[in-house]
């Protein structure tokens, strides 16, 4: 009986941290991922190297990222405060699940293009 007691009190001493990691780490990862993609963006967005098909690519990355993290990140964070519209709007659910399936597919399979451009 007393195992059973020291069980369920990690299992909600695990959830809480899981809930603060959720709430506050991930605004940290929010911040510098919107951040760090629009500062990609302007920057290769320049003319100067518009005619580079590699900062094409890389651009698109960026522009994929930034929904990935957008959409991602902020109906996680807001599961833990309010509640989230993907739990009971079907349609939400199946897009955000789209958006995020198919943005972190591209992602990588862009910037690895990038990189055997020539």
């Amino acid at each position: 009986m007393c195992q059973s007691s020291y069980n369920e009190s990690l299992i909600i001493e695990l959830d809480s941290v899981l809930t603060q990691f959720n709430r506050y780490v991930l605004i940290i990862i929010l911040l510098f991922g919107i951040v760090g993609n629009i500062l990609n963006i302007i920057v290769l967005s320049q003319r100067s190297l518009r005619a580079n098909p590699c900062a094409w690519i890389f651009l698109v990355a960026s522009i994929v990222n930034l929904i990935s993290i957008l959409t991602g990140l902020i109906t996680r964070m807001l599961s833990d405060w309010v509640a989230d519209p993907t739990t009971y709007i079907g349609w939400v659910c199946r897009l955000r699940a789209y958006a995020i399936s198919s943005t972190r597919t591209m992602a990588p399979w862009l910037i690895a293009l990038a990189t055997i451009d020539l």
